[in-house]
């Protein structure tokens, strides 16, 4: 239950999504590819806890 709600953190969901956007910033400078997967890895850690956030708000107003 600790990890659920660090990862549904509005804080830990903006700093994933602000590395994604470093790792992209690297990956156009630098040309290495290999960064690519750790924008799509960062983007989707953000995108799963946005999605957690929005279950856990749909289970409070029930």
């Amino acid at each position: 239950m600790k990890l659920r709600k660090l990862v549904s953190n509005s804080i830990f969901i903006h700093m994933i999504t602000i590395f994604g956007f470093l790792a992209l910033w690297g990956s156009i400078a630098s040309g290495n590819s290999m960064l690519l997967l750790f924008v799509a890895l960062s983007f989707l850690g953000a995108i799963c806890g946005a999605f957690i956030k929005v279950l856990d708000a749909i289970k409070e107003k029930k």
